[in-house]
């Protein structure tokens, strides 16, 4: 007997089946126009609760997720995050955070040396957070709604974790705004496979063509939506951010948030 849990293993030859899961993946972009229509909280709590299934390393757990609707706060937190009106306009905004904080309090209680301050258990923290943003995106996907991830948190990590009233040893990773889109995201193209995934070891002479591949098609893709692009669209985009530096002090503020990340 077999269930979805003990499935059987198909045959070499058989056809992917069209799954759920595997068309919004496909679909899926980030959106940052949305309509003032709120979101139930019967589903908030079930995208919340996608968000908690997420893998975490040795169940630790080490993130919490702070939620947000006044208005007030949210153009505070736009403010910070470099003034986008997105965060304002969306419903209900997340504020997704690396937190060691219940870790530390596990060892108080037993009498054991908090021994987190590495970059290992930052690491663990960070990811943690970021698999269940990512959970929470795609529930959210399912339901019909529009997410987009903030990364723009961090541009005043003090600021925000202080406006968030966090704990010592936490920190906003990003945020995710939530909300029903006024269109359909586009998704955009992403690398071909060639440039991403390699079998058995790591090829890099496969790199130039890929990626002038993707130049092409990624400013094809902004074409058709009217916007102006260089020709070399993803590396001389990508070369001009990456030349230029940026949360230069984000290091020291994490110190000082309880995050020594050495």
């Amino acid at each position: 007997m077999t269930d979805a849990t003990h499935p059987i293993p198909p045959a070499s030859n058989t056809p992917v089946p069209e799954t759920e899961v595997l068309r919004l993946l496909r679909v899926r972009g980030s959106v940052r126009n949305y309509k003032p229509d709120p979101v139930p909280e019967e589903w908030l709590n079930a995208i919340l609760t996608a968000g908690q299934r997420a893998p975490t390393s040795s169940n630790i757990q080490a993130y919490s997720i702070v939620v947000f609707r006044n208005p007030a706060v949210k153009a505070r937190l736009a403010e910070l995050a470099g003034n986008q009106q997105h965060i304002i306009d969306c419903p209900v905004f997340f504020a997704l955070c690396a937190d060691l904080s219940r870790t530390a309090h596990a060892c108080e209680i037993h009498d054991a040396q908090f021994l987190g301050h590495t970059l290992e258990k930052g690491l663990v923290a960070s990811i943690d957070a970021a698999l269940v943003g990512m959970s929470m995106t795609l529930a959210a996907d399912s339901l019909g709604l529009g997410t987009v991830m903030i990364g723009g948190m961090r541009n005043s990590p003090l600021q925000v974790a202080g406006l968030l009233n966090l704990p010592r040893r936490a920190y906003v990773l990003f945020g995710l705004c939530l909300g029903w889109p006024r269109v359909p995201p586009l998704p955009k193209p992403r690398q071909p496979a060639a440039a991403v995934v390699h079998h058995e070891a790591y090829d890099p002479a496969v790199i130039p063509a890929a990626l002038d591949e993707y130049d092409r098609e990624l400013a094809r893709h902004y074409a058709r939506q009217g916007r102006e692009t260089p020709h070399q669209s993803w590396t001389r985009t990508t070369a001009d951010q990456l030349s230029t530096p940026r949360r230069m002090n984000l290091r020291q503020e994490l110190k000082e948030l309880g995050f020594d990340l050495a």
